[in-house]
């Protein structure tokens, strides 16, 4: 095997765990997402009927399901930040920027 074979495999492994974290971020913002406007639905709909009771029981397993799907989010985008460091890519910004999540950065700020 040549040095620029394995160069190249090298490589490869580096853009493979960097889409790896990027697919799972962008699983779980989809997720979120879904999460949110079923939500939205739930609460349109307890506006409507006066006995909302299992409507409740829905809203809640929902908003558990939602917080879930945050700390995943906020585990692989980690996970992404400290892959990216070890590449020597400090500044983090244009990651936020890429996922649209500079407005929700404040709120999972520890």
């Amino acid at each position: 095997m040549r040095w620029k074979d394995v160069d190249r495999e090298i490589l490869r492994e580096v853009a493979n765990t960097g889409r790896f974290y990027g697919k799972k971020i962008e699983s779980s913002l989809y997720k979120i997402k879904r999460l949110k406007k079923a939500i939205a639905y739930l609460h349109s709909r307890m506006k409507k009927y006066p006995f909302p009771f299992l409507t409740m029981r829905l809203l809640n397993r929902l908003r558990k399901k939602m917080e879930r799907e945050k700390e995943e989010l906020d585990r692989y985008l980690y996970y992404m930040i400290v892959y990216r460091e070890a590449l020597g890519l400090t500044s983090h910004e244009d990651l936020y920027r890429v996922y649209n999540l500079l407005d929700d950065r404040e709120e999972r700020a520890p």
